[in-house]
């Protein structure tokens, strides 16, 4: 994800003018084009005052699943087992579970902003990849497909009893849970089969940024790329070239600026005012390369012939070109209609529309509404929501919902009203209710 990050950095540069808005709004998050807070995050200046990940007791595990199934030749480099980090507290403390977003690993991050903010606040943090990449699907997803909502969230919820029971020297005094996009998804689910286990009895469970339906949200982040960048992939590398003959551009006139800098995509953003159809590629982008790796793994390690053609051999020395370029070429909305739902089908016995369904929040209404201890943070303009979803996620959470006027899809995680919120939420210091 890192060499996606810094490709969104360099796109920011090139891009045509378009307005900064301004409001009255109290709510002082300073980017309110989703788009651009979507990619940007939120600038330094604005982020909550937090230790620094490398001043915090970090350890770094792996675990092995019982029954996993053989990792082919081509991942020998994660047949190390899942990989997963504790951050401890020295006495007995609450402890977070956080899970992922699409693509993204245990130390991405905004996993990196969950260590950080509960450390600070006196609880034990583990953090867990999202399902949907290379390292969980082959050392612990049931089924090597990951996307259905139900089957990977009771991977999840035994990968964490499995750490429970690794770690009996972690000294627990009360079981929380959280996850963002994706994982805030997962984590209703995992927390709605906990009711039925017990074995955590979550104290309380946040929500961030989640899509009402998963598959919806797909459509929309599919679209982005396919409406945006002409011919798709196909003129991809015409399109990428551009990009770097206007970095190279920039970088003469701004040497003294650090690439790698929180702020970069900020002033970068301020200076050149991309317009929208170029920030929606871009998104576009960065998911069809996360989605394009998730569909390979998930390809090869079930033999399913749809990149690979069946029973081919893949060693670690093999080029991987051609296929990755298939794989850039592949939306995952297609993906879904041709591998996800004929696989489901023929397993569960559930028609296409059920499957679909299921992939929503909306298959857990009763429960959510219900359920006192379960909160949702969210943005009114996430642009990967459809029209009309954000009301329907603001009634699945009755005054469980803090909605911000702005944000984009996870833009705003860092910034300082939104830690406060999120850290105080689980610590009984606010109500939920809805801002809108």
């Amino acid at each position: 994800m890192l060499k996606i990050i810094q490709l969104s950095i360099m796109l920011l540069l090139f891009l045509s003018d378009s307005a900064m808005s301004s409001s009255n709004e109290p709510y002082a998050y300073p980017l309110e084009n989703p788009y651009a807070a979507t990619i940007v995050g939120t600038p330094q200046e604005f982020k909550a005052k937090l230790p620094g990940y490398q001043d915090l007791p970090v350890d770094e595990y792996t675990l092995k699943i019982p029954g996993g199934r053989e990792i082919p030749d081509v991942f020998w480099y994660e047949r190390s087992g899942l990989r997963y980090a504790i951050t401890a507290q020295d006495t007995q403390a609450p402890l977070v579970f956080a899970i992922a977003g699409t693509g993204a690993g245990h130390r991405s991050a905004k996993m990196k902003l969950f260590q950080r903010a509960f450390y600070q606040a006196g609880y034990h943090v583990v953090t867990i990849s999202s399902p949907t990449v290379s390292n969980f699907i082959l050392n612990a997803s049931t089924t090597g497909i990951p996307g259905n909502l139900k089957d990977d969230s009771v991977d999840l919820y035994q990968v964490m009893q499995l750490i429970k029971n690794k770690h009996t020297n972690l000294a627990v005094s009360d079981y929380f849970l959280i996850g963002y996009s994706l994982g805030a998804s997962q984590a209703a689910f995992v927390a709605q089969q906990d009711e039925q286990e017990k074995i955590f009895q979550f104290k309380k469970v946040m929500m961030i940024n989640p899509p009402l339906s998963l598959f919806n949200s797909v459509v929309v982040l599919d679209k982005m790329l396919d409406d945006n960048v002409p011919g798709r992939f196909a003129s991809f590398n015409d399109y990428f070239n551009n990009v770097i003959a206007n970095v190279t551009a920039y970088h003469k006139t701004n040497q003294k600026i650090n690439f790698m800098s929180s702020d970069f995509f900020y002033n970068a953003y301020r200076e050149k005012r991309p317009d929208d159809y170029n920030l929606q590629a871009l998104i576009g982008i960065a998911f069809r390369m996360s989605s394009s790796n998730m569909i390979f793994v998930s390809d090869v390690f079930n033999n399913l012939g749809y990149l690979v053609p069946k029973d081919t051999t893949l060693t670690k020395t093999t080029s991987l070109t051609n296929y990755a370029k298939s794989a850039r070429r592949t939306g995952f909305s297609e993906y879904v209609n041709e591998v996800y739902v004929p696989y489901f089908t023929q397993t569960s016995g559930m028609s296409q529309q059920q499957i679909i369904d299921a992939s929503s929040l909306l298959s857990i209404k009763d429960y959510l509404q219900s359920s006192d201890k379960i909160a949702m943070m969210h943005n009114e303009d996430d642009p990967i929501l459809q029209p009309g979803e954000i009301g329907q996620l603001k009634s699945l959470f009755p005054d469980r919902a803090k909605i911000y006027p702005y944000g984009g899809h996870c833009g705003n995680m860092e910034y300082k009203d939104n830690v406060a919120y999120m850290v105080g939420f689980f610590n009984g210091d606010v109500l939920s209710g809805s801002k809108n």
